[in-house]
């Protein structure tokens, strides 16, 4: 696999607090880069595919994206990773860690919301990031884009990460386990893990 860490990020700071943000001052410093790698690898390279997610990274990198690719990150893909980004930032802006521990970050007009309304913004942010990516994999897989991304169309990905939610707080079952086997013989089609996570037609003919 190529080193794909050493291109620009598919977002900006400036750009996650646009698209995600109530207070748009928000200090960008807050996002850093490292935050917005992490949230490429765990939930759109996965969506991807290696292949393709490489083929976007260099090409945004150099400035040379195919129009149909272009049209994918601008209109679809950057706001699925601009969510999935304010997901995975959410607990650094709320805490910090210092010599002393970990510390609410707090100013003297803030106050710290309980565990269940935090929880609640938390799944609701990853909500809305599941939202914009089903419908960056539809337009991908759609009929009227056939023959547009052949990249992902020739490499498509076994298997794609999933959540699942038990008394509030939300799991991941594959995004550091990863192994490229499908389990929608498990789960099923369309029960509670996501459509997305199999290749039905392939894996098990539902």
């Amino acid at each position: 696999m190529a080193n794909y860490k050493q291109y620009t990020t598919l977002v900006s700071a400036a750009e996650v607090i646009a698209k995600t943000f109530t207070n748009s001052n928000t200090d960008p410093y807050l996002i850093s880069e490292n935050t917005i790698v992490l949230a490429e690898l765990a939930h759109i390279r996965p969506l991807l595919g290696d292949k393709f997610y490489g083929e976007l990274k260099l090409q945004h990198n150099n400035g040379t994206l195919t129009t149909d690719n272009e049209e994918l990150l601008q209109y679809y893909l950057e706001d699925a990773l601009c969510w999935y980004v304010r997901f995975e930032v959410i607990n650094d802006i709320q805490s910090n860690i210092t010599s002393s521990g970990v510390v609410n970050n707090l100013d003297e007009f803030s106050r710290v919301i309980d565990d269940n309304d935090y929880n609640s913004f938390k799944q609701d942010t990853y909500r809305k990031a599941e939202i914009f990516a089903n419908d960056m994999m539809d337009y991908i897989k759609g009929d009227d884009q056939k023959g547009k991304f052949p990249t992902y169309e020739n490499n498509l990905p076994k298997s794609l990460h999933g959540t699942y939610k038990n008394h509030g707080m939300i799991f991941y079952d594959s995004i550091y386990t990863y192994n490229g086997v499908a389990d929608c013989g498990i789960y099923g089609c369309y029960g509670d893990y996501n459509y997305r996570n199999c290749d039905c037609k392939t894996t098990c003919n539902c």
